[in-house]
């Protein structure tokens, strides 16, 4: 029985513990004589009962039972959910299955105060966590956090186990919403892996939240093996990794799934022969099929872009569309960008850019930083001739707020020309500086706003002497920059900018000379253009942004 306890436990914090006014029987006492009794203290003084190892055992071997038969035998729900409620009265998987069960005998007057005890205990579990890997749902076990989404109408269709410095073991749930996307909801599990780590290993360190996990795997949970497979995999015992993810998959596991396609496909990219590679990819194919059976929209876009890249065969690329089309109808904002990509560039379909800027939009809106980038980019592109979109505008400044130096740097952007906002040369000066500021080791960035301050055909946008002085910084501090023919282009064209001529034809003349040895042919013409520029002691001035 101890061995099943270990197997099945896992509780909320016992951080939350406080000197208590009144013991757990004190409280159900309470609750018996129809006064009010808070969540937080009955899960508090359980975990203070002396017997707490007995009572959680209990409530593991009561609670599984309770899950295998929820869905297809509600009449064999009421004795087992009061034996729930007997050991824990603030179960969600207790007072879940007793509504059920009230429900099914049609005696909704019975099923009323445990229909208020769930949304009570639901409450106070939200006003604790909100389900992020950084604040976790607080429960009692595994399986109350499967009844839990089992609650809201959500089918549990993966889990992993994770360790942290903040909390030291915890569950990611994936949990399917009727007709919705799949979310990850994560749950504060640190509370009994102290408690064991205390009971079991008398404060041994080498007790770790690892060594629950292979406990926990080696008696079939599987969450637990997920867990183990993902750790062998990261360090490089794949094929021990393989049996353990698909143990886990065997169950239904969807995490499972996705990690072992993305093994496969390691394989399959390394692979040295042919039969080889069909035979990893053949693997990737059914762990993502598997996957996407159970509603994953993370594996309808990967394995859209593996269609789409021919990995399967030409015959497959209009399969990839549609898987994409799919995952991007379930909101997933990876698989809108890259519709919105291919519909922009035309690639492999007609150009279509209204699709395009729908898909862009509707990543945005899912607040994809990547999307945002991309659609500033798309709506300044004046072959688009796209409409106004102020909302552009908002979900930069939401990015800018935390000192983001693409979002600042493409609010000068828009702001230098007048796009979708009123044109303000100082604004976007403003924009521009903050962006260098807040990364001026970003020499993407850096080399950006130096060119466009540098060349730009809006006279009132034009800072040559700081253009100048962001690249001496950066050239004479970044030596894979000062390697860049395209920053040294800059770095040229701002001396020349400036009126030194001089160093601007020998910076050029360097430009040149690191492409021909790069191979960069593409750029060639180009600086040998500039090159004569200045060579003329003229300055360049174009379209920028």
């Amino acid at each position: 029985m101890r061995a099943l306890f270990i197997g099945l436990v896992l509780t909320f914090c016992l951080g939350c513990q406080t000197a208590p006014h009144a013991d757990y029987q004190q409280l159900t006492d309470r609750i018996s004589a129809g006064e009010e009794v808070s969540v937080a203290d009955l899960r508090s003084q359980f975990l203070l009962r002396a017997d707490l190892p007995e009572q959680l055992e209990r409530l593991a071997e009561l609670e599984a039972q309770a899950l295998e038969l929820v869905e297809d035998e509600p009449l064999k729900l009421g004795s087992i959910g009061s034996a729930i409620l007997d050991t824990y009265y603030a179960s969600v998987t207790g007072h879940y299955v007793l509504t059920r069960f009230y429900e099914h005998v049609e005696s909704p007057e019975a099923a009323a105060p445990h229909q208020q005890w769930l949304d009570k205990i639901r409450s106070d579990m939200s006003s604790t966590g909100d389900g992020s890997r950084e604040k976790p749902y607080p429960t009692m076990t595994a399986i109350e956090a499967q009844m839990y989404a089992i609650s809201l109408n959500m089918s549990p269709v993966g889990s992993i186990y994770q360790s942290g410095d903040a909390i030291a073991f915890s569950l990611l749930l994936q949990a399917k919403p009727v007709d919705r996307p799949i979310i990850n909801l994560n749950f504060d599990l640190s509370g009994v892996y102290q408690a064991e780590r205390m009971d079991l290993a008398d404060g041994d360190d080498n007790f770790t939240p690892f060594s629950l996990i292979g406990m926990l795997a080696k008696r079939n949970d599987t969450a637990a093996q997920a867990a183990i497979g993902a750790f062998l995999a990261s360090q490089g015992r794949v094929a021990d990794a393989i049996d353990w993810l698909k143990a886990s998959s065997r169950r239904g596991n969807l995490l499972a799934n996705s990690i072992l396609a993305r093994i496969y496909w390691e394989q399959a990219s390394s692979a040295g022969d042919e039969e080889s590679r069909d035979a990893a990819l053949a693997e990737v194919l059914e762990n993502y099929l598997h996957a996407i059976a159970l509603g994953s929209s993370d594996a309808m876009y990967s394995l859209g872009v593996l269609y789409l890249n021919e990995h399967y065969g030409e015959e497959n690329q209009a399969s990839g569309m549609t898987l994409l089309a799919q995952a991007a109808a379930m909101d997933h904002a990876d698989a809108a960008i890259f519709l919105a990509h291919i519909y922009y560039a035309g690639e492999g379909v007609e150009r279509d850019l209204e699709r395009a800027r729908n898909y862009y939009i509707q990543a945005a809106a899912l607040g994809n930083t990547g999307a945002r980038y991309s659609y500033a980019r798309f709506v300044m592109d004046p072959d688009t001739n796209q409409p106004v979109d102020p909302r552009i505008i908002g979900w930069l400044e939401e990015l800018s707020d935390t000192d983001d130096a693409t979002a600042l740097a493409l609010l000068g952007n828009l702001h230098a020309r007048g796009t979708a906002t009123k044109a303000s040369p100082r604004r976007a000066v403003s924009y521009y500086k903050k962006a260098v500021k807040a990364q001026p080791e970003n020499a993407t960035i850096v080399n950006e706003i130096a060119w466009t301050l540098t060349v730009s055909d809006v006279e009132d946008i034009r800072r040559e002497r700081y253009a100048l002085s962001i690249m001496d910084k950066l050239m004479n501090s970044d030596d894979i920059a000062r390697r860049r023919p395209e920053y040294l282009d800059t770095w040229a064209a701002a001396h020349a900018a400036n009126g030194d001529f001089a160093r601007a034809v020998s910076l050029q003349e360097e430009a040149i000379a690191v492409a021909q040895a790069e191979e960069f042919e593409d750029v060639r013409d180009i600086l040998e253009t500039h090159l004569q520029i200045f060579i003329d002691r003229q300055t360049i001035t174009e379209r920028a942004p």
